[in-house]
């Protein structure tokens, strides 16, 4: 079977234009000068960490058990973000040329966006579904206790962040909305299939947390969402740019906070148990044979890997893959 990491070798090796950076590189929303989208799309180029995110996303199918704990973590942010993006998004009038009233501008920003997506973008509850899918016992809290450390301090990054929002007007939750919903529509859809081999899951329709619904095709509905945080962006500049720039801040800390959460545990190993988990399965005798389809399903590994945290300036990356360490 060392020919199989010999393939994984060559496949990482590839440059690989993917659906989703074509999307990203010829919608136009995106390349408005000094728009929020704009802003935030720059964010992503220097702020992601493709490695960690890559082989966290990998380690999150070694077990059923290191799954559930991926699991709940994304529930927790996404319930919290989720919660907060509702409260900063009642039904206000916006401002008027001769309001002092912040939150009044605020709500129309971050309403505008929220109001418009949430439908389609929501996680939490599939997130939870998946949850009691593996483990139908499991109590899905939202104490802190029930949270690590890293998962904490995000959750609690959001809370600020929507507070601030509401006391002052500014749009910092929509920098955490860009930096988790963009990862789930750039790629996130594609991961469906690896979790299921990965871990056997015969449920219908899990794992749900990566399956969206779009009132149109996924190119158009990406565009209308760069165009509607734009226009967030526009509801609440100011002369000096500064809460624009507070919710690009926020993207940046929002990444951070990920990669905390992703490499909480220890995942170089479970990285590539995982990726055995999906290519592979026990035979009789104990010998491990590829599992059907097994270079698509690799491939689409790669291309996942690739285009959720991809450089958007360019139309290729280089994707890297722990597939020396295999030894099968």
């Amino acid at each position: 079977m060392g020919s199989v990491a010999k393939r994984l070798g060559q496949l990482a090796a590839l440059s690989l234009e993917s659906e989703s950076s074509k999307i990203l590189r010829t919608i136009q929303p995106n390349k408005v000068p000094n728009s929020l989208s704009q802003r935030l799309d720059t964010t992503l180029k220097d702020s992601h960490d493709m490695k960690v995110f890559g082989m966290g996303t990998l380690a999150s199918m070694a077990s059923r058990e290191r799954y559930l704990r991926f699991t709940h973590a994304m529930y927790g942010v996404y319930s919290t973000m989720e919660e907060e993006l509702d409260r900063c998004s009642v039904d206000q009038l916006p401002p008027t040329l001769n309001s002092n009233d912040h939150a009044s501008a605020n709500n129309s920003a971050i309403a505008h966006f929220w109001n418009r997506h949430s439908e389609i973008l929501r996680r939490a509850e599939k997130l939870k579904s998946d949850i009691l899918d593996i483990s139908p016992q499991h109590t899905v809290s939202l104490s802190s206790s029930e949270y690590t450390t890293a998962t904490e301090e995000y959750r609690n990054a959001l809370r600020d962040a929507g507070t601030k929002d509401r006391e002052d007007g500014g749009g910092r939750l929509l920098g955490h909305a860009y930096t988790r919903y963009l990862a789930d529509l750039m790629g996130g859809q594609v991961l469906g299939t690896p979790t299921r081999l990965a871990l056997g899951l015969e449920m219908d329709g899990s794992p749900r947390q990566y399956s969206f619904t779009f009132p149109v095709d996924r190119k158009k509905y990406v565009e209308d969402l760069y165009h509607d945080l734009n226009e967030a962006g526009r509801l609440m500049d100011d002369d000096d740019d500064v809460r624009l720039e507070d919710a690009v801040a926020e993207a940046r800390a929002a990444f951070g906070h990920n990669v905390k959460v992703y490499s909480e545990e220890p995942f170089v190993l479970d990285s590539v148990i995982g990726l055995k988990n999906i290519i592979i399965i026990p035979f009789e005798g104990g010998r491990l044979v590829p599992k059907a389809n097994v270079w698509d399903v690799a491939r689409k590994i790669v291309e996942e890997i690739q285009h959720i945290w991809i450089t958007l300036s360019a139309p290729t990356v280089h994707v890297w893959l722990p597939a020396g360490t295999l030894d099968l």
